[in-house]
């Protein structure tokens, strides 16, 4: 019956690539320079390669009417696992631990925080999708960007 159930186990592994991250290397599909436009205003979000136990993000939104708004992110190696910390507007940073991670997606929680509770990022070809929720995941907002130069 356990050698059964480890077998099930191992082959869901396989079959959906759905594994805990090792290291941030696994998030390198992140990275690059990512931008959107939409009814006059710009998005913008960045990603350093993995380095240094850290990978550093960067999101800007320039609005139509000229306002601004900003957010730092980083992404780290800790003793516990993958820590995504999230400071909007340069506010004290919340973590988000990574909970999954597959080839082109990945999703971070933190389910003590009022919201977002969940953060996920995904790709696909040349776009970046993020997309933050609560526990449901009936409560959300969702960017798309398209990778782009960084000049």
């Amino acid at each position: 019956m356990k050698s059964r159930i480890i077998l099930t186990v191992f082959t869901f592994i396989l079959v959906t690539g759905i594994t805990q991250a090792q290291t941030l290397s696994e998030l390198d599909w992140m990275t690059g320079y990512w931008t959107s436009s939409e009814k006059g205003s710009t998005m913008e979000e960045l990603w350093t390669p993995a380095s240094g136990g850290m990978m550093l993000g960067l999101h800007r939104d320039v609005f139509a009417n000229g306002r601004s708004s900003f957010e730092n992110i980083r992404i780290i190696e800790t003793k516990n696992g993958i820590v995504y910390l999230a400071s909007p507007g340069g506010q004290p940073a919340t973590p988000f631990t990574l909970k999954e991670v597959s080839a082109q997606k990945a999703i971070f929680e933190n389910l003590e925080h009022n919201f977002p509770q969940r953060i996920i990022y995904s790709r696909e070809g040349n776009t970046l999708t993020a997309r933050i929720e609560d526990e449901s995941g009936e409560k959300g907002m969702q960017w798309t960007w398209t990778k782009a130069n960084f000049y």
